[in-house]
């Protein structure tokens, strides 16, 4: 799973630097957002703007899928007690309940059976740096492959059978200024051969 998480963040970050490289000030701007990026689990209680939400959802959209089969459907939840009872049902993902919006990233296996999992990996990345670009926190969740919580959001929402729930993603104003972590390690990199 690691593997092809790992595959997605990739393919996303060669997306927004082919998409920026023309224009240095936008490729500096897209590497910048990338870098800035971390996870969020405190939210304030100023409301998200329906704006950016669209905006996050347009993003989310552009993200590249495998045979642009585009196997995602996306679910946004705002109502307070669906965000409380989604802290209950997916304990890791207990910052929904301070978050003003969660959003759930779901793949249709009926559209893409093999590929569902990368391809809303690719939409969940970049919901997340939609939301760093716009000042939002954010923190992806683990809801899949955990049977108890796929099955919980499912019942929850009232999800088909062929629509699985891959993560929770709980977003808003951050409470207070967080810094990124620094992830890059050069051990990590192999050229040519391991």
């Amino acid at each position: 799973m690691q593997k092809f998480i790992s595959l997605c963040c990739f393919v996303c970050l060669c997306f927004f630097i082919s998409c920026s490289v023309a224009n240095s000030s936008s490729a500096n701007s897209a590497i910048d957002n990338i870098l800035n990026r971390k996870s969020v689990r405190k939210y304030s209680d100023k409301k998200v703007e329906q704006a950016k939400i669209d905006t996050i959802l347009k993003c989310a959209m552009a993200a590249p899928s495998a045979m642009n089969k585009q196997p995602w459907e996306i679910l946004v939840v705002t109502d307070k007690e669906k965000l409380e009872k989604i802290a209950e049902i997916c304990p890791n993902a207990s910052y929904a309940k301070s978050s003003q919006v969660t959003i759930i990233v779901c793949g249709d296996k009926t559209v893409s059976d093999k590929f569902w999992e990368q391809d809303c990996c690719a939409v969940t990345e970049n919901i997340l740096l939609a939301a760093e670009a716009l000042d939002l926190g954010s923190v992806w969740c683990a809801v899949y492959p955990f049977d108890e919580k796929v099955n919980a959001v499912k019942s929850l929402f009232g999800l088909p059978e062929n629509v699985i729930p891959l993560n929770v993603i709980p977003m808003g104003y951050p409470f207070a200024k967080e810094e990124p972590k620094q992830k890059y390690d050069v051990k990590k990199v192999h050229n040519n051969n391991w």
